[in-house]
């Protein structure tokens, strides 16, 4: 983590002394997260690559994203955007072409170990909701406050997805674990991460609805009714402004 820590620091130290270019800083922001992974993992430092990167991201967020120059901030947004798109597009390929490769061919696993998955799926929306209902106190007095039914909406929608799956991969291509240990890994970890997009994801919608957080309160529509009548009005006024000067 604090390798992380410095990544972001240096970080930082570049994007100010780079102010106002989109390329360079996007360009630095690749550069140091690929370097502090190469670091954490291709060294002797032996530590894990992928937490080095969150905790560079959480220094950034807390205060280094401030030295991304306004002008530039859209690109950054964009090229991460599209790093971040074709990198979880290719882990669960990979993940989803090894799960096959594994499974359908000869190994170890029994029925028990499907069932222990599905029964790990249940005991992690509790263990979810324990974590988020211990720090209620907390969560109730910071930014916008949390109620109950959004701690019970947090714990269901919670899903498992790129990070938990890029661990696996990495347990998998582990050549000093048992070859039963790798293939428990990518089946609790890839089942996991199946069942919340097939079942969390295509129902949370629902228990948005259930719990009544989509409601919106008279003051709220009306408030929503009359920006749109402006928005159209001067949508309309622009429209004629530019057929009035067409010729200019």
């Amino acid at each position: 983590m604090a390798l992380g820590f410095v990544g972001g620091f240096v970080l930082s130290q570049i994007l100010k002394r780079i102010h106002n270019n989109g390329t360079l800083e996007a360009n630095a922001t690749v550069f140091v997260s690929y370097l502090i992974f190469f670091l954490a993992e291709g060294t002797t430092l032996h530590v894990s690559g992928i937490l080095s990167i969150v905790t560079l991201g959480l220094y950034m967020t807390n205060s280094g994203k401030n030295q991304i120059s306004r002008e530039s901030e859209h690109a950054v947004h964009h090229v991460w955007g599209f790093i971040g798109f074709v990198a979880e597009t290719v882990i669960f390929i990979v993940t989803g072409v090894i799960l096959g490769t594994r499974f359908l061919g000869e190994n170890d696993l029994t029925y028990i170990d499907y069932l222990k998955t599905l029964g790990i799926y249940v005991v992690l929306h509790f263990i979810r909701f324990f974590c988020i209902f211990l720090h209620w106190p907390a969560l109730m007095r910071m930014g916008y406050g949390m109620s109950f039914k959004q701690i019970i909406l947090s714990t269901y929608a919670g899903l498992r997805g790129a990070v938990g799956l890029s661990l696996a991969l990495i347990v998998a291509a582990s050549p000093g674990i048992d070859r039963y240990v790798q293939d428990l890994v990518l089946l609790d970890v890839g089942g996991i991460a199946l069942l919340t997009l097939l079942i969390n994801a295509t129902t949370t919608s629902h228990l948005v609805k259930y719990l009544g957080l989509s409601q919106q309160s008279p003051l709220e529509l009306n408030t929503l009714r009359s920006l749109t009548v402006t928005i159209d009005k001067n949508i309309d006024k622009n429209i004629e402004v530019l057929r009035s000067n067409k010729n200019h």
